[in-house]
């Protein structure tokens, strides 16, 4: 618990610290505003923590790979990687059917695959995934989520709960768009404490719910193995196919089973939270049954 306070704390200090240096940085470009410092939070905030991250683990004495989910050689760490990706697209097929059988969302009929810039979706899509899956994991299943074999079973159970809830709010906490004409030195700070203090108001419970129960999954796929890894190519299966659906895509507002889907990003929803607590029902009960033939 003093390990989730801390990097807690660590990681609201470093947005913090980056809204304040890079709301100062943009201030001298003649960019708008609203682009500008959400630009300046949102990378700031990913830079400062990727350059500061490992020497802090350093430090407080908790970079141990193995401990963390590193836990194969780097050709196997990969290979386990490309595996679960593979699956999640598997995984997720059903869930777009299912979309396109409801009228909920409709694909893009004229797609160009051979398009050039549809291509560059599809690798930058496909870089943003890994990148968010990599640093996502590494800290919700990874640092919250440590290896350990003498842990109680009720006490795993509770760390892959609360691991999985901070996994789903973490996602709520973005800075609105800033309509100011003028960027202050402390505009950066004064939009981020506002974000905190009306944090239950940007938190959509059909949403959370679904992400709450990924996040289950993925722990659970953790506790078993003791890796990332799998985490990792899951994760970024995930978030390639949603990004690539949602591009050539539209969601239909005319659908009567619009209310399966949410508000905040229109893929999560009852529907998604559905499916994934099917896969999550058929993963434990497979796991169960292994563990019975192979006490």
């Amino acid at each position: 618990m003093k390990n989730v306070l801390f990097f807690t704390i660590y990681i609201l200090f470093f947005a913090v610290l980056s809204s304040l240096i890079f709301s100062l940085l943009y201030m001298q470009f003649d960019e708008q505003p609203i682009l500008a410092l959400n630009k300046a939070i949102k990378y700031g905030a990913i830079l400062l923590c990727a350059i500061f991250i490992v020497p802090t683990l350093k430090i407080k004495s908790l970079y141990n790979k193995q401990i963390l989910g590193y836990l194969e050689p780097k050709s196997e760490f990969i290979h386990n990687i490309v595996k679960g990706f593979y699956l999640s697209l598997i995984l997720l097929f059903p869930l777009l059917l299912l979309f396109n059988l409801t009228g909920i969302r409709n694909i893009n009929t004229n797609i160009d695959i051979f398009n050039i810039y549809f291509l560059y979706s599809i690798l930058f899509a496909l870089f943003i995934s890994f990148i968010i899956s990599i640093i996502e994991e590494s800290f919700f299943r990874g640092i919250l989520i440590q290896k350990n074999k003498n842990r109680k079973v009720s006490l795993t159970i509770n760390i892959v709960l609360f691991s999985s809830l901070i996994y789903s709010l973490f996602h709520f906490i973005k800075i609105p768009l800033i309509i100011e004409d003028e960027i202050l030195w402390s505009t950066g700070l004064s939009e981020l404490f506002d974000v905190f203090f009306n944090f239950h108001k940007l938190v959509l419970i059909d949403s959370a719910v679904t992400l709450l129960i990924f996040g289950i999954f993925l722990g659970v796929i953790r506790t078993y193995y003791n890796t990332i890894s799998y985490g990792i190519g899951i994760h970024a299966g995930f978030v390639f196919t949603i990004k690539i659906y949602k591009q050539n895509s539209l969601v239909n507002f005319e659908s009567d089973y619009n209310f399966l889907l949410s508000s905040y990003d229109h893929f999560t929803g009852h529907l998604a939270t559905a499916w994934i607590a099917t896969l999550l029902f058929i993963y434990i009960i497979y796991l169960y049954k292994k563990n019975r033939n192979n006490p």
